[in-house]
Protein backbone atom coordinates (compact mmCIF):
# COMPACT_ATOMS: atom_id res chain seq x y z
CA UNK A 1 0.00 0.00 0.00
CA UNK A 2 1.27 3.48 -0.92
CA UNK A 3 0.46 6.83 0.66
CA UNK A 4 -0.67 9.28 -2.00
CA UNK A 5 -1.30 12.97 -1.38
CA UNK A 6 -3.42 14.89 -3.86
CA UNK A 7 -2.96 18.64 -3.62
CA UNK A 8 -4.90 21.68 -4.78
CA UNK A 9 -3.12 24.98 -4.10
CA UNK A 10 -4.38 27.73 -6.45
CA UNK A 11 -7.66 28.60 -8.15
CA UNK A 12 -11.26 28.48 -6.99
CA UNK A 13 -14.64 26.81 -7.48
CA UNK A 14 -15.38 23.15 -8.09
CA UNK A 15 -13.18 22.06 -10.99
CA UNK A 16 -10.10 21.08 -9.01
CA UNK A 17 -11.80 18.88 -6.43
CA UNK A 18 -14.10 17.43 -9.10
CA UNK A 19 -10.96 16.16 -10.86
CA UNK A 20 -9.23 14.92 -7.73
CA UNK A 21 -12.25 13.09 -6.29
CA UNK A 22 -12.49 10.25 -8.84
CA UNK A 23 -8.72 9.71 -8.75
CA UNK A 24 -8.76 9.57 -4.95
CA UNK A 25 -11.67 7.12 -4.98
CA UNK A 26 -9.95 4.96 -7.61
CA UNK A 27 -6.69 4.82 -5.66
CA UNK A 28 -8.48 4.01 -2.42
CA UNK A 29 -10.35 1.15 -4.08
CA UNK A 30 -6.98 -0.34 -4.98
CA UNK A 31 -5.89 -0.27 -1.35
CA UNK A 32 -3.83 2.91 -1.20
CA UNK A 33 -3.90 5.45 1.63
CA UNK A 34 -5.17 8.72 0.17
CA UNK A 35 -5.48 12.27 1.46
CA UNK A 36 -6.27 15.58 -0.24
CA UNK A 37 -4.71 18.93 0.71
CA UNK A 38 -7.44 21.35 -0.40
CA UNK A 39 -7.31 25.11 -0.86
CA UNK A 40 -10.98 25.45 0.17
CA UNK A 41 -12.02 23.25 3.10
CA UNK A 42 -15.66 24.26 2.70
CA UNK A 43 -15.74 22.89 -0.84
CA UNK A 44 -13.77 19.84 0.27
CA UNK A 45 -16.45 19.12 2.86
CA UNK A 46 -19.09 19.32 0.14
CA UNK A 47 -17.26 17.41 -2.61
CA UNK A 48 -14.99 14.95 -0.78
CA UNK A 49 -16.91 14.46 2.44
CA UNK A 50 -19.73 12.25 1.07
CA UNK A 51 -17.14 9.83 -0.36
CA UNK A 52 -15.18 9.63 2.89
CA UNK A 53 -11.98 10.99 1.33
CA UNK A 54 -9.77 12.52 4.03
CA UNK A 55 -8.64 16.10 3.55
CA UNK A 56 -6.68 18.87 5.25
CA UNK A 57 -6.27 22.59 4.65
CA UNK A 58 -3.62 23.28 1.99
CA UNK A 59 -0.88 25.74 3.00
CA UNK A 60 -1.39 29.21 1.57
CA UNK A 61 -1.29 32.93 2.22
CA UNK A 62 -4.45 34.18 3.96
CA UNK A 63 -6.33 36.44 1.58
CA UNK A 64 -3.86 35.64 -1.21
CA UNK A 65 -1.29 38.14 -2.39
CA UNK A 66 -2.82 40.39 -5.04
CA UNK A 67 -1.50 42.64 -7.72
CA UNK A 68 -3.10 45.62 -9.41
CA UNK A 69 -2.12 44.30 -12.83
CA UNK A 70 -3.30 41.35 -14.85
CA UNK A 71 -0.77 38.47 -14.99
CA UNK A 72 0.98 38.22 -18.32
CA UNK A 73 2.31 34.67 -17.96
CA UNK A 74 2.24 31.68 -15.63
CA UNK A 75 5.45 32.93 -14.03
CA UNK A 76 3.77 36.28 -13.44
CA UNK A 77 0.87 34.47 -11.77
CA UNK A 78 3.32 32.59 -9.52
CA UNK A 79 4.88 35.89 -8.44
CA UNK A 80 1.43 37.09 -7.39
CA UNK A 81 1.03 33.97 -5.22
CA UNK A 82 4.09 34.50 -3.02
CA UNK A 83 6.96 33.72 -5.39
CA UNK A 84 7.92 37.41 -5.68
CA UNK A 85 9.38 37.34 -2.14
CA UNK A 86 11.90 34.52 -1.51
CA UNK A 87 11.34 34.48 2.25
CA UNK A 88 7.57 34.12 1.79
CA UNK A 89 8.10 31.33 -0.71
CA UNK A 90 10.44 29.60 1.74
CA UNK A 91 7.72 29.70 4.38
CA UNK A 92 5.14 28.23 2.01
CA UNK A 93 7.53 25.49 0.92
CA UNK A 94 8.28 24.73 4.58
CA UNK A 95 4.55 24.33 5.25
CA UNK A 96 4.03 22.09 2.22
CA UNK A 97 7.12 20.05 3.08
CA UNK A 98 5.81 19.47 6.58
CA UNK A 99 2.46 18.31 5.20
CA UNK A 100 4.14 15.92 2.78
CA UNK A 101 6.46 14.56 5.46
CA UNK A 102 3.78 14.15 8.12
CA UNK A 103 1.64 12.16 5.71
CA UNK A 104 4.75 10.19 4.60
CA UNK A 105 3.76 10.66 0.97
CA UNK A 106 4.93 8.08 -1.55
CA UNK A 107 3.61 10.05 -4.56
CA UNK A 108 2.11 13.51 -4.91
CA UNK A 109 -0.56 14.33 -7.50
CA UNK A 110 -0.64 18.09 -7.97
CA UNK A 111 -3.57 20.08 -9.31
CA UNK A 112 -2.52 23.70 -9.91
CA UNK A 113 0.01 23.51 -7.08
CA UNK A 114 3.44 24.92 -8.06
CA UNK A 115 4.62 25.57 -4.49
CA UNK A 116 3.70 22.05 -3.40
CA UNK A 117 5.62 20.85 -6.46
CA UNK A 118 8.74 22.71 -5.32
CA UNK A 119 8.45 21.16 -1.84
CA UNK A 120 8.03 17.67 -3.30
CA UNK A 121 11.09 18.21 -5.47
CA UNK A 122 13.15 19.08 -2.40
CA UNK A 123 11.91 15.97 -0.61
CA UNK A 124 12.58 13.73 -3.61
CA UNK A 125 8.95 12.56 -3.88
CA UNK A 126 7.72 11.46 -7.33
CA UNK A 127 5.20 13.92 -8.75
CA UNK A 128 2.42 13.94 -11.30
CA UNK A 129 0.76 17.11 -12.60
CA UNK A 130 -2.93 17.34 -13.43
CA UNK A 131 -4.94 20.22 -14.86
CA UNK A 132 -6.17 22.21 -17.81
CA UNK A 133 -3.75 23.63 -20.35
CA UNK A 134 -3.72 26.89 -18.43
CA UNK A 135 -2.64 25.15 -15.21
CA UNK A 136 0.16 23.18 -16.90
CA UNK A 137 2.32 25.73 -18.72
CA UNK A 138 4.26 24.72 -21.83
CA UNK A 139 7.76 23.44 -21.09
CA UNK A 140 9.48 26.44 -22.64
CA UNK A 141 12.12 28.89 -21.41
CA UNK A 142 10.99 31.41 -20.42
CA UNK A 143 7.46 30.26 -19.64
CA UNK A 144 5.51 31.91 -22.48
CA UNK A 145 3.14 34.85 -22.38
CA UNK A 146 -0.53 34.07 -22.15
CA UNK A 147 -1.65 34.07 -25.80
CA UNK A 148 -4.17 36.51 -27.19
CA UNK A 149 -3.50 39.55 -24.99
CA UNK A 150 -2.41 42.82 -26.54
CA UNK A 151 -0.01 45.32 -25.02
CA UNK A 152 2.14 42.61 -23.41
CA UNK A 153 5.76 42.29 -24.50
CA UNK A 154 8.05 39.27 -24.42
CA UNK A 155 10.36 41.03 -21.96
CA UNK A 156 7.58 40.85 -19.36
CA UNK A 157 7.52 37.06 -19.54
CA UNK A 158 11.31 36.82 -19.38
CA UNK A 159 11.50 39.15 -16.39
CA UNK A 160 8.79 37.34 -14.44
CA UNK A 161 10.40 33.99 -15.26
CA UNK A 162 13.78 35.17 -14.01
CA UNK A 163 12.37 36.52 -10.72
CA UNK A 164 10.36 33.37 -10.00
CA UNK A 165 13.42 31.23 -10.81
CA UNK A 166 15.57 33.33 -8.47
CA UNK A 167 13.09 32.80 -5.63
CA UNK A 168 12.90 29.07 -6.30
CA UNK A 169 16.67 28.71 -6.27
CA UNK A 170 16.87 30.73 -3.04
CA UNK A 171 14.63 28.13 -1.40
CA UNK A 172 16.43 25.20 -3.01
CA UNK A 173 19.74 26.55 -1.72
CA UNK A 174 18.24 26.87 1.77
CA UNK A 175 17.53 23.15 1.66
CA UNK A 176 20.84 22.19 0.11
CA UNK A 177 19.06 21.00 -3.05
CA UNK A 178 20.41 21.41 -6.61
CA UNK A 179 19.27 24.62 -8.32
CA UNK A 180 16.90 24.77 -11.26
CA UNK A 181 18.47 25.73 -14.58
CA UNK A 182 15.11 27.10 -15.76
CA UNK A 183 11.65 27.59 -14.29
CA UNK A 184 10.19 25.18 -16.83
CA UNK A 185 12.44 22.44 -15.39
CA UNK A 186 10.24 22.45 -12.28
CA UNK A 187 7.26 21.32 -14.36
CA UNK A 188 9.11 18.44 -16.06
CA UNK A 189 7.67 15.81 -13.76
CA UNK A 190 7.35 12.04 -13.98
CA UNK A 191 3.82 12.39 -15.39
CA UNK A 192 1.61 15.20 -16.75
CA UNK A 193 -2.05 14.90 -17.71
CA UNK A 194 -3.97 17.71 -19.40
CA UNK A 195 -7.63 17.36 -18.49
CA UNK A 196 -8.81 18.90 -21.73
CA UNK A 197 -8.62 18.28 -25.47
CA UNK A 198 -5.91 19.64 -27.73
CA UNK A 199 -8.34 22.02 -29.49
CA UNK A 200 -9.31 23.57 -26.14
CA UNK A 201 -5.79 23.81 -24.67
CA UNK A 202 -5.53 27.48 -23.69
CA UNK A 203 -2.04 27.64 -25.23
CA UNK A 204 -3.13 25.81 -28.38
CA UNK A 205 -2.39 22.17 -29.31
CA UNK A 206 1.00 20.88 -28.10
CA UNK A 207 2.97 17.86 -29.21
CA UNK A 208 4.30 15.43 -26.65
CA UNK A 209 1.58 16.06 -24.05
CA UNK A 210 -0.99 13.62 -22.64
CA UNK A 211 -4.49 14.95 -23.25
CA UNK A 212 -6.87 12.85 -21.16
CA UNK A 213 -10.00 15.01 -21.49
CA UNK A 214 -12.23 16.37 -18.71
CA UNK A 215 -12.58 13.88 -15.86
CA UNK A 216 -14.48 15.97 -13.30
CA UNK A 217 -18.22 15.40 -13.24
CA UNK A 218 -20.73 18.25 -13.32
CA UNK A 219 -23.43 15.86 -12.09
CA UNK A 220 -24.29 17.55 -8.83
CA UNK A 221 -26.94 19.98 -7.74
CA UNK A 222 -30.69 20.13 -8.21
CA UNK A 223 -32.40 18.16 -10.97
CA UNK A 224 -34.38 20.56 -13.16
CA UNK A 225 -36.66 19.85 -16.09
CA UNK A 226 -36.77 21.80 -19.33
CA UNK A 227 -40.10 23.60 -19.78
CA UNK A 228 -42.10 22.30 -22.73
CA UNK A 229 -43.27 24.17 -25.81
CA UNK A 230 -40.05 26.04 -26.73
CA UNK A 231 -37.97 25.51 -29.86
CA UNK A 232 -34.74 26.75 -28.27
CA UNK A 233 -33.38 25.89 -24.84
CA UNK A 234 -30.61 28.00 -23.28
CA UNK A 235 -28.62 26.58 -20.37
CA UNK A 236 -26.54 29.08 -18.39
CA UNK A 237 -23.92 28.67 -15.67
CA UNK A 238 -22.91 31.99 -14.11
CA UNK A 239 -21.21 33.17 -10.93
CA UNK A 240 -21.09 36.49 -9.07
CA UNK A 241 -17.81 37.50 -10.72
CA UNK A 242 -19.20 37.21 -14.27
CA UNK A 243 -18.73 40.51 -16.16
CA UNK A 244 -21.98 42.42 -16.74
CA UNK A 245 -23.81 39.74 -14.76
CA UNK A 246 -27.00 41.77 -14.26
CA UNK A 247 -27.20 42.53 -17.97
CA UNK A 248 -26.63 38.86 -18.84
CA UNK A 249 -29.44 37.77 -16.53
CA UNK A 250 -31.82 40.42 -17.88
CA UNK A 251 -30.97 39.43 -21.45
CA UNK A 252 -31.71 35.78 -20.69
CA UNK A 253 -35.03 36.64 -19.07
CA UNK A 254 -35.99 38.87 -22.01
CA UNK A 255 -35.81 35.99 -24.55
CA UNK A 256 -39.48 35.13 -24.12
CA UNK A 257 -39.55 32.68 -27.02
CA UNK A 258 -36.65 30.73 -25.48
CA UNK A 259 -36.65 28.30 -22.55
CA UNK A 260 -33.94 29.27 -20.03
CA UNK A 261 -32.44 27.37 -17.11
CA UNK A 262 -29.72 29.38 -15.37
CA UNK A 263 -27.59 28.06 -12.51
CA UNK A 264 -26.21 31.07 -10.66
CA UNK A 265 -24.77 29.78 -7.34
CA UNK A 266 -23.78 32.57 -5.02
CA UNK A 267 -25.97 35.22 -6.68
CA UNK A 268 -28.41 36.76 -4.16
CA UNK A 269 -31.95 35.51 -4.71
CA UNK A 270 -33.41 38.97 -4.16
CA UNK A 271 -31.52 40.24 -7.19
CA UNK A 272 -33.24 37.83 -9.61
CA UNK A 273 -36.82 37.76 -8.31
CA UNK A 274 -37.95 40.46 -10.71
CA UNK A 275 -36.68 38.43 -13.68
CA UNK A 276 -39.08 35.52 -13.16
CA UNK A 277 -41.23 34.60 -16.17
CA UNK A 278 -42.80 31.45 -17.61
CA UNK A 279 -40.12 29.30 -19.22
CA UNK A 280 -37.23 31.01 -17.42
CA UNK A 281 -35.72 29.58 -14.24
CA UNK A 282 -32.85 31.39 -12.54
CA UNK A 283 -31.68 29.31 -9.60
CA UNK A 284 -29.16 30.71 -7.13
CA UNK A 285 -27.74 27.28 -6.35
CA UNK A 286 -26.00 24.39 -8.15
CA UNK A 287 -27.99 22.65 -10.87
CA UNK A 288 -27.33 19.23 -12.41
CA UNK A 289 -26.01 20.42 -15.76
CA UNK A 290 -25.36 17.03 -17.45
CA UNK A 291 -29.04 16.15 -17.21
CA UNK A 292 -29.92 19.30 -19.21
CA UNK A 293 -27.05 19.52 -21.72
CA UNK A 294 -28.23 16.91 -24.27
CA UNK A 295 -31.36 18.98 -25.03
CA UNK A 296 -29.70 22.41 -24.84
CA UNK A 297 -29.49 24.69 -27.88
CA UNK A 298 -26.89 27.00 -26.33
CA UNK A 299 -24.62 27.07 -23.27
CA UNK A 300 -23.96 30.47 -21.69
CA UNK A 301 -21.15 30.68 -19.13
CA UNK A 302 -18.27 32.67 -17.68
CA UNK A 303 -15.84 30.25 -19.36
CA UNK A 304 -14.94 27.48 -16.88
CA UNK A 305 -12.80 25.05 -18.88
CA UNK A 306 -14.45 21.81 -17.70
CA UNK A 307 -17.99 23.07 -18.27
CA UNK A 308 -17.11 24.33 -21.74
CA UNK A 309 -15.54 20.99 -22.67
CA UNK A 310 -18.47 18.96 -21.29
CA UNK A 311 -21.03 21.04 -23.18
CA UNK A 312 -19.07 20.83 -26.43
CA UNK A 313 -18.93 17.04 -26.01
CA UNK A 314 -22.74 17.26 -26.22
CA UNK A 315 -22.51 19.34 -29.40
CA UNK A 316 -23.80 22.51 -27.72
CA UNK A 317 -22.52 25.88 -29.04
CA UNK A 318 -21.29 28.54 -26.62
CA UNK A 319 -21.87 32.13 -25.58
CA UNK A 320 -19.00 33.06 -23.28
CA UNK A 321 -18.66 36.04 -20.95
CA UNK A 322 -15.13 35.30 -19.66
CA UNK A 323 -14.49 36.35 -16.08
CA UNK A 324 -10.67 36.03 -15.82
CA UNK A 325 -7.50 35.35 -17.79
CA UNK A 326 -7.98 31.58 -18.01
CA UNK A 327 -11.59 31.98 -19.15
CA UNK A 328 -10.53 34.51 -21.80
CA UNK A 329 -8.00 32.01 -23.13
CA UNK A 330 -10.65 29.28 -23.12
CA UNK A 331 -13.02 31.55 -25.03
CA UNK A 332 -10.35 32.15 -27.66
CA UNK A 333 -10.06 28.40 -28.25
CA UNK A 334 -13.84 28.05 -28.65
CA UNK A 335 -13.77 30.84 -31.22
CA UNK A 336 -10.89 29.13 -33.03
CA UNK A 337 -13.10 26.10 -33.78
CA UNK A 338 -16.10 28.27 -34.67
CA UNK A 339 -18.29 26.83 -31.92
CA UNK A 340 -19.39 30.02 -30.23
CA UNK A 341 -19.21 33.73 -29.52
CA UNK A 342 -17.40 35.58 -26.72
CA UNK A 343 -18.29 38.93 -25.17
CA UNK A 344 -15.53 40.96 -23.55
CA UNK A 345 -15.77 43.91 -21.22
CA UNK A 346 -18.97 45.59 -20.12
CA UNK A 347 -21.39 44.34 -22.78
CA UNK A 348 -24.86 45.91 -22.66
CA UNK A 349 -28.11 43.99 -22.36
CA UNK A 350 -28.92 44.67 -26.01
CA UNK A 351 -25.47 43.44 -27.13
CA UNK A 352 -25.88 40.27 -25.07
CA UNK A 353 -29.38 39.67 -26.50
CA UNK A 354 -28.04 40.12 -30.03
CA UNK A 355 -25.25 37.62 -29.35
CA UNK A 356 -27.74 35.09 -27.97
CA UNK A 357 -29.88 35.36 -31.07
CA UNK A 358 -26.83 35.20 -33.33
CA UNK A 359 -25.68 31.85 -31.95
CA UNK A 360 -29.20 30.42 -31.86
CA UNK A 361 -30.03 31.42 -35.45
CA UNK A 362 -26.74 30.74 -37.25
CA UNK A 363 -26.49 26.96 -37.85
CA UNK A 364 -22.71 27.14 -38.32
CA UNK A 365 -22.11 27.37 -34.58
CA UNK A 366 -24.16 24.27 -33.89
CA UNK A 367 -22.52 22.44 -36.80
CA UNK A 368 -19.02 23.19 -35.51
CA UNK A 369 -19.94 22.13 -31.98
CA UNK A 370 -21.38 18.88 -33.35
CA UNK A 371 -18.21 18.32 -35.37
CA UNK A 372 -16.17 18.62 -32.17
CA UNK A 373 -18.55 16.24 -30.41
CA UNK A 374 -18.24 13.72 -33.24
CA UNK A 375 -14.43 13.71 -33.01
CA UNK A 376 -14.64 12.66 -29.37
CA UNK A 377 -17.67 10.39 -29.52
CA UNK A 378 -15.68 7.57 -27.92
CA UNK A 379 -14.35 9.64 -25.04
CA UNK A 380 -14.77 7.79 -21.74
CA UNK A 381 -13.93 9.70 -18.53
CA UNK A 382 -13.86 6.45 -16.54
CA UNK A 383 -11.17 5.04 -18.84
CA UNK A 384 -9.14 8.25 -18.45
CA UNK A 385 -9.40 8.00 -14.66
CA UNK A 386 -8.28 4.35 -14.72
CA UNK A 387 -5.29 5.34 -16.85
CA UNK A 388 -4.28 8.04 -14.37
CA UNK A 389 -4.69 5.68 -11.41
CA UNK A 390 -2.56 3.07 -13.21
CA UNK A 391 0.23 5.59 -13.81
CA UNK A 392 0.12 6.84 -10.21
CA UNK A 393 0.53 3.25 -9.03
CA UNK A 394 3.54 2.81 -11.31
CA UNK A 395 5.10 5.97 -9.84
CA UNK A 396 4.46 4.69 -6.33
CA UNK A 397 6.29 1.45 -7.10
CA UNK A 398 9.54 3.28 -7.91
CA UNK A 399 12.43 3.53 -5.46
CA UNK A 400 12.18 6.95 -3.74
CA UNK A 401 14.97 9.52 -4.20
CA UNK A 402 16.95 10.45 -1.08
CA UNK A 403 15.89 13.93 0.01
CA UNK A 404 18.42 16.63 0.98
CA UNK A 405 18.69 17.67 4.60
CA UNK A 406 16.57 20.58 5.74
CA UNK A 407 18.26 23.89 6.42
CA UNK A 408 17.13 27.28 7.62
CA UNK A 409 16.40 29.97 5.05
CA UNK A 410 19.12 32.46 4.31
Amino acid sequence: MSRILLSWELGSNLGHLSRLLPIAVGLRKRGHEVMVAARDVGLATEILGPSGIRFVQAPGIPGMLKSGTQPASFADLMLMQGWERPAVLWGLVQAWGNALSLFRSTVVVLDYAPTALLAARILGIPCALLGTGFELPPLETPLPLFPGFTGIVAEAAAGADARALESANYVLNAYGAPPLTSLSELFRTEARWLTTFAELDQYGPRSGESYVGPIGSLGRGELVQWPEGYMHRVLAYLRPGTPALSDVLRALAAQREVAVVCAAPGVPEDSVKSLARPGCQILCKPVNLPALLPQASLFVSYGPAASVAESLLCGVPQLLVPAHVEAQMTAARVLSIGAGVALHGAASESEISAALQRVLRDPAYRANALEFSSRYRGFDPAAAIDRIVDEVERLAAREPVKAPSVRRAG
